[in-house]
C-alpha cells in the first residue's frame, strides 16, 4: 500500500524551517536503525511542499539529494549538523518515478518515490540501505569491514594500476566483514584496492610504502 504525501514546487527551494512542521503529522520515510540517521518526510499542510527532517546523524555533515531513474541530479542540499529540518518543492517536475537519496559518510539511504499531479507515493519496503566499506592502511597492514546484512556476495581485490590482480577473495553469507590483508610482500608504490557486491562497487587507492 503506497504512502501519500501533497507535494509543490522542485524549484529546488531549499530553506531551514524555522517552526516545528508538527510532527505529529508526519511520515516516516526511514526509521533509524543500525546507527543509520532517522529519515523523514513530514506532510505539514504544506500543499505541495514537502518538509524533510533528518536525525541522529553520526558525521556532521551530510547530502540529501533528488534523482531521476537515470542518475541525473534535479535537487541537492547539504546538511550540517545532528539534526536537520527543510522545506522542498518539486512542483516543476514532471510526474513519474524518482529516488530520493541521503549519504553520510559511512551510508547511503535510497527512497524510490513516484511523482504525480497531487501527491508523492512511496512504499517503506522499497527502500535500500548501501553501507560502505571501511578501508584502513596502517603501514603493511591493510583492514577492510564490510557491514553486510543482506550477507551479500563481497569480493576484495587488490591490483597494480596496471590491472595485475595481487589478491582476490570473494565472501559470501556474512553479515559482517573483517579482512585483513599482510602487504609486507608487496612492492612499495600505488595500488587499487576494489571492492564489488552484485549491486555496487566501490575503488581505494592505496600508497604502500
Amino acid at each position: 500500500m503506497f504512502n501519500q504525501l501533497n507535494m509543490n514546487n522542485p524549484n529546488i527551494l531549499k530553506r531551514k524551517l524555522l517552526a516545528l512542521l508538527f510532527v505529529v503529522a508526519s511520515l516516516p520515510l526511514m526509521v533509524a536503525a543500525n546507527n543509520l540517521p532517522g529519515f523523514l518526510i513530514i506532510n505539514a499542510g504544506l500543499g505541495k511542499q514537502f518538509g524533510l527532517k533528518i536525525e541522529g546523524l553520526d558525521q556532521s555533515q551530510a547530502d540529501f539529494t533528488v534523482k531521476s531513474v537515470k542518475g541525473e541530479i534535479l535537487l541537492s542540499q547539504k546538511i550540517s549538523g545532528r539534526d536537520y529540518q527543510g522545506i522542498y518543492s518539486l512542483e516543476l517536475l514532471r510526474e513519474g518515478d524518482y529516488v530520493f537519496i541521503l549519504k553520510t559518510n559511512s551510508s547511503e539511504i535510497r527512497q524510490p518515490v513516484r511523482l504525480t499531479k497531487r501527491a508523492i507515493q512511496y512504499e517503506l519496503t522499497q527502500r535500500k540501505v548501501i553501507y560502505y566499506p571501511e578501508v584502513i592502511l596502517q603501514g603493511r597492514q591493510l583492514d577492510v569491514n564490510f557491514k553486510n546484512p543482506n550477507t551479500e556476495e563481497f569480493t576484495i581485490r587488490l591490483q597494480t594500476k596496471n590491472g595485475e590482480v595481487l589478491y582476490e577473495e570473494t565472501l559470501a553469507g556474512l553479515q559482517g566483514i573483517e579482512k585483513r590483508i599482510n602487504l609486507l610482500q608487496v612492492p612499495g608504490g600505488e595500488y587499487l584496492l576494489k571492492m564489488i557486491t552484485p549491486t555496487e562497487q566501490w575503488t581505494e587507492v592505496l600508497y604502500v610504502r
